[in-house]
């Protein structure tokens, strides 16, 4: 089956735009980022039009394996390399601000979607990658961030017997169910004032003129004062500025039938490229392996890669609780990959009345909550501390 596990079945919860509209702020796309934003802009009593081109959490926000983790899509020792210590620490922090925020907003409306915090495992697979994953669990503790390293002897046998021997625990971490999240905090953005409409596709956006903003869809027009735009890997069909700044990348997906229970918390292993966890119905959700061919996961298209998931169909068979487990669902999702690896928040160069939220590299559960918020209080007041980190702007050359 082709629809993704956490949108099966596949839900609609508001009607699409009927007729011209006028309001202070649109935002164009109803994931995780762009539900935050309306959710913060009407509750503070901003009068504001959410609008999604397919269903809200419909593409990547509901695609994804429901992780809430800590960090970058790179190891803490490798993001102190790349961009220096503090300013690594520093965004480290954002994601896990970004996660106390989720919390407290789930807690808030009460939505229902099943949400817990166990933590996260990171396994290494290889000499390596025990060295590897040492080190940044050492540096993490160093930064005063939690992290424990468990060798052999800590693990449970369903990991050892698949071949791993080591591992880093990260009790911050947490999951998710993404669709039900997300459409939840819709629900209650709409509660708080805010109009939500759903197969409403943007056609244009002139956003050239703050105060002047003109959005056409194929079922009315939308004047406003400022757009919002957070469609992630899509970005550049309305804002061409992003268009050599965010890279759409696919990745695989697969659930199985509920199965014994054996993995207690979301798992990450091969540098990240593998991971996988066990859902409140003991289904295991697995993805990844896009380093098998990483030259053809590239695109806008939700397509399946039969290799990739016959090679992850082959992992899962490595344990023996799951030999005989049967593969439910197969799917994929479209992922925005910025050019340095990390979110891009903020005005636009060349765009006075829009601002932006992209380019969460594989970890928008782990940034896009808190993307959402900082971009509605730019809208505001005019400024976030977020931007001294991850300024869309600072691409700008």
């Amino acid at each position: 089956m082709r629809i993704p596990y956490w949108l099966d079945p596949t839900a609609s919860i508001a009607p699409p735009l009927k007729g011209d509209q006028q309001c202070d702020v649109v935002v164009i796309g109803a994931g995780i980022t762009g539900t935050a934003a309306a959710l913060n802009l009407a509750r503070q009593g901003i009068d504001v039009i959410l609008l999604e081109a397919g269903v809200v959490a419909g593409k990547a926000t509901g695609r994804n394996a429901g992780f809430i983790l800590q960090g970058t899509a790179e190891r803490y020792d490798r993001a102190c390399a790349l961009m220096g210590r503090d300013r690594a620490k520093r965004i480290h922090q954002w994601s896990l601000e970004n996660h106390r925020m989720m919390a407290e907003d789930i807690s808030r409306a009460a939505i229902r979607c099943s949400y817990q915090r166990n933590g996260s495992l990171q396994l290494a697979g290889s000499p390596e990658e025990v060295e590897e994953l040492r080190t940044s669990a050492q540096m993490l503790n160093e930064d005063g961030f939690e992290a424990s390293i468990l060798g052999s002897q800590q693990l449970s046998d369903v990991y050892t017997q698949a071949g791993f021997n080591m591992a880093v625990l990260l009790p911050q971490d947490g999951e998710i169910h993404p669709a039900n999240f997300v459409r939840g905090a819709a629900q209650a953005a709409m509660k708080a004032g805010a109009r939500v409409f759903e197969n409403t596709k943007v056609e244009a956006l002139d956003a050239q003129s703050a105060g002047d903003v003109q959005i056409q869809t194929a079922q009315g027009h939308i004047q406003c004062e400022l757009a919002i735009v957070a469609t992630n890997a899509r970005i550049s069909n309305l804002l061409p500025w992003f268009a050599d700044k965010v890279d759409p990348v696919r990745g695989q997906m697969l659930a199985t039938a509920p199965a014994p229970r054996i993995f207690e918390r979301p798992i990450y292993a091969d540098h990240g490229f593998d991971y996988w966890r066990q859902d409140e119905h003991n289904r295991v959700v697995l993805g990844g392996w896009r380093n098998l061919d990483p030259q053809s996961e590239v695109g806008f298209d939700d397509t399946l890669h039969n290799d990739i998931q016959t090679r992850m169909e082959q992992f899962i068979r490595r344990f023996d609780a799951l030999n005989d487990v049967e593969i439910t669902h197969r799917w994929s999702g479209i992922m925005g990959f910025s050019r340095d690896g990390l979110p891009l928040i903020g005005p636009v160069p060349g765009s006075a009345g829009a601002l932006a939220a992209a380019g969460f590299t594989g970890h928008g559960f782990g940034f896009g909550w808190l993307a959402g918020h900082a971009i509605a209080t730019i809208a505001m007041e005019g400024e976030h501390p977020i931007l001294d980190d991850l300024a869309a702007s600072r691409l700008a050359d």
